[in-house]
């Protein structure tokens, strides 16, 4: 799941589409605001490569965390989906959609401080 010479404590995955057009806003300041936090390693992968993972353990996971955590009522997902895991791979929380990067910043926080307690 991570590159355990790194030494971060936690993997943050985005998740998101390339015609996605709030996914390309988010990228302006979604990377930057996460390596802000030097505990987190980021990643990004398309949707589709989590939809067809090819039973590729981490896209596995992750698509299994989707389909626990973000799924709408109607089975749709909205996007950028941004998954904060343990490098171990225990989800500890996410966010969907459009943020500031203030907004970006506090989820974060949140999802670090829920798993420390």
């Amino acid at each position: 799941m991570t590159d355990t010479a790194t030494g971060k404590t936690y993997i943050a995955v985005k998740v998101f589409d390339k015609g996605c057009e709030i996914c390309q806003h988010m990228s302006k300041h979604d990377r930057v605001t996460f390596e802000e936090f030097p505990e987190i390693g980021y990643q990004e992968v398309l949707l589709d490569d989590i939809i067809n993972n090819d039973n590729n353990l981490t896209k596995l996971r992750i698509y299994q965390i989707l389909e626990k955590h973000a799924l709408n009522p109607d089975y749709t997902i909205d996007l950028p989906v941004y998954v904060v895991l343990t490098k171990q791979g225990k989800y500890t929380g996410h966010h969907v959609g459009a943020a500031t990067i203030v907004e970006l910043r506090d989820k974060i926080k949140e999802c670090l401080e829920e798993n420390s307690e």
